[in-house]
């Protein structure tokens, strides 16, 4: 129990240094924008294009060590999500939303059936 709770402090403290470095990266971008030492274009529609790529660095900080199989899983299917949401939006090799839901099905699928298989390999690395 006492490996659990050091694990969720760790990935607590993690989790507060990624999205405080996201936020000094974002402001820091926004800043040099409004000051016009970048050209950026700034407007929410374009912005919106890129939001799965937060999904995809959450995931990726959900997976990495120290770790648990809900963690580790959780963070798999955010950056499935986040692939799919993506192939799906943007239409890359002329896929949509009407074409590609069948993956979540998949994706919960995969989720259902490695779930004891992690259980099985993270209680083995303790």
């Amino acid at each position: 129990m006492k490996h659990f709770m050091e694990q969720d402090g760790a990935r607590r403290m993690r989790k507060q240094l990624l999205v405080g470095v996201m936020l000094i990266v974002a402001g820091t971008v926004v800043l040099l924008d409004r000051v016009n030492l970048l050209d950026l274009d700034l407007d929410l529609a374009s912005i919106w294009h890129y939001w799965p790529w937060l999904l995809v660095v959450l995931g990726i900080n959900n997976m990495l060590p120290p770790t648990s199989p809900r963690y580790f899983l959780n963070g798999l299917w955010k950056v499935f999500f986040a692939g799919w949401w993506y192939v799906s939006y943007e239409h890359v090799w002329g896929l949509d939303f009407s074409q590609t839901w069948p993956a979540l099905l998949v994706a919960w699928g995969t989720g259902m059936v490695l779930q004891p298989t992690l259980t099985n390999y993270f209680v083995q690395g303790e």
